[in-house]
């Protein structure tokens, strides 16, 4: 049995792939700004972004559950990857349209992937800070003990200081 695309399923694979395309534009500009949100520290805004990105990604898992049940019932099968199908189930204009389309899609997933690292490398990187400025204020907010253990080794521990105007 040949497998073919008719005409509405070829047209409704390119209407999937096109907007799944232009969420990952979305979900590129989104990233970007996040980013940059991130890095001039406004909290409010990154919220936001992170909302609006979320939603994107929504939208993406539904658009791929979408061409993923598209591939299985015209091909049968769960594994068939999408250019193979198009390679076996197109007409040579369809096929070429549906190919590029594809490639462009794989170009943007790698974008994707490559922005996404970048992101967190940045998120990471700004966690670090905070995390470093809340590491120094709680250090300067405790009492050190140094002791002398049985080796003549100096031990230091921290103690939480008591409120220094505690009326007793």
């Amino acid at each position: 049995t040949e497998m073919k695309l008719d005409y509405s399923q070829v047209k409704k694979l390119e209407r999937i792939l096109t907007q799944e395309l232009a969420q990952y534009g979305t979900y590129l500009t989104l990233l970007d700004q996040e980013q940059k949100s991130v890095v001039a520290l406004k909290s409010d805004r990154v919220s936001a972004l992170s909302q609006q990105r979320s939603k994107v990604s929504d939208t993406i898992a539904e658009l791929r559950a979408e061409r993923l049940d598209l591939v299985e019932a015209v091909s049968g099968t769960p594994r068939m990857r999408l250019s193979d199908l198009i390679e076996e189930a197109c007409e040579p204009a369809d096929k070429k349209r549906l190919l590029a389309l594809v490639q462009q899609m794989r170009d943007k997933l790698a974008l994707v992937e490559k922005k996404s690292n970048e992101f967190t490398q940045v998120l990471n990187f700004s966690l670090g800070l905070v995390n470093g400025e809340i590491s120094i204020l709680w250090s300067a907010s405790q009492t050190v003990n140094r002791v002398y253990n049985s080796f003549g080794a100096l031990t230091e521990s921290a103690q939480p200081s008591a409120p220094r105007d505690r009326k007793s």
